[in-house]
């Protein structure tokens, strides 16, 4: 039986997936991923599965899979808050085989030209964001990836509770044609054109 090919497909933009990740999309019989990621690599002609919360429908998927072959669509790399996880929590390491892909926090620090071996990577999906910024209180660079349910918006107000100086970066739409990157300072307000936009990496760094 094939692995489970679990494939970082990058930030967003096509000219950020690796050649090994197009060969192995190329050479599945059953492509799964988010409807974005479908429309842009799934080739025509394949069995697919869109994934957006029907996360039994998909396991039902893979388990009978048969001698296809499967390939798992992850944003950025399948390992950096991705889909890895949780399929782990069913499937053995050793049915898995997992090929990375550029992580949007890597490409935030990228285009910052910050190196970034000494910042804390949080997530803001699903979770309170009023524990992020605790979290992060004594850290001095950090990269705090956004939801819709805490927008950069929210998450730099609460950081700004905490009082300490520092300077925020917002990567917004990485890789996409649509990306910005603006800057703030503690006490800044956050501009209006900008809010509700989700698709966000936060880089805090200490003054």
């Amino acid at each position: 039986m094939y692995k489970i090919k679990i494939i970082g497909v990058g930030p967003g933009g096509p000219s950020f997936i690796t050649p090994e990740a197009v060969a192995a999309i190329e050479g599945a019989d059953v492509i799964i991923g988010g409807g974005r990621h479908m429309e842009i690599y799934a080739p025509p002609g394949r069995e697919s599965h869109v994934l957006s919360g029907n996360l039994e429908e998909i396991l039902d998927a893979i388990r009978n899979r048969g001698e296809k072959e499967v390939a798992v669509l992850a944003t950025g790399d399948p390992g950096m808050y991705g889909i890895l996880k949780y399929l782990r929590t069913h499937f053995n390491p050793e049915d898995i085989e997992v090929i990375p892909g550029i992580s949007s926090v890597q490409l935030a620090f990228a285009r910052l030209c910050l190196p970034w071996h000494d910042a804390v990577i949080f997530s803001a999906h699903g979770r309170p964001a009023e524990k992020l910024a605790e979290l992060a209180g004594n850290v001095g660079k950090a990269a705090v990836l956004t939801g819709t349910d805490n927008p950069p918006e929210k998450v730099f107000e609460i950081f700004g509770q905490g009082g300490a100086q520092r300077e925020y970066y917002f990567c917004f739409d990485l890789s996409l044609p649509s990306e910005s990157i603006i800057k703030l300072s503690s006490g800044d307000v956050f501009p209006d054109d900008y809010k509700g936009r989700h698709n966000c990496v936060m880089v805090i760094v200490d003054e």
